[in-house]
């Protein structure tokens, strides 16, 4: 498990937690949750392959090579979906916000979620919780005011963090990821 933080780190996965497979397979007890922050979104934009969900494949691209032969690959993007927020909160990665956002303690809602990798081996020892999201108020108005067919308002429920401002992403990555929203489709 632990040879493959390396490599998933050089391929742009700068969110790496280890956590107990079991959640999604009891035969593979030691897993790895990915994620990426803002940090990744260059490498997409200069290998963007042509064709649909051109995202979700440049992810696959980067970790499907990477995995071993005894492992599997739990991609977001991809049915059945996995609870990769619960993961997150039951592994310390970060807490769950009255957004339903995952909060990280310094990155605040500003990461995406792609993918679980379980492998056989000896499980993490239990995380301790994280208790990254304090603020209440402002997350709580953010959705009070959610319109479920409105990107901005999607968009105004990680702005109101105060946590990781600093890691918010840039304008054509906010624009690419909210594009669905954008075009009226529907959400979920």
């Amino acid at each position: 498990m632990h040879h493959m933080l390396p490599a998933l780190a050089a391929a742009g996965f700068d969110i790496v937690q280890p956590f107990d497979g079991a959640l999604l397979d009891p035969s593979r007890r030691a897993g790895l949750l990915v994620g990426n922050t803002r940090a990744l979104w260059p490498r997409f934009l200069a290998a963007r392959p042509p064709g649909p969900d051109p995202f979700d494949r440049f992810i696959e691209s980067l970790i499907d090579p990477l995995v071993p032969a005894d492992a599997r690959v739990h991609y977001g993007h991809r049915q059945p979906f996995p609870p990769l927020q619960s993961i997150a909160v039951e592994s310390g990665l970060g807490s769950l916000s009255p957004t339903r956002l995952v909060i990280h303690p310094v990155y605040g809602p500003w990461f995406a979620l792609r993918a679980a990798i379980v492998m056989p081996g000896e499980p993490p020892p239990p995380a301790p919780r994280v208790t990254s999201c304090t603020c209440g108020e402002p997350c709580r108005s953010a959705l009070a005011n959610l319109k479920m067919d409105d990107w901005r308002s999607w968009l105004a429920m990680r702005d109101a963090c105060p946590i990781g401002r600093e890691y918010r992403y840039p304008d054509d990555q906010i624009e690419f990821h909210y594009a669905l929203l954008r075009m009226g489709a529907p959400v979920g």
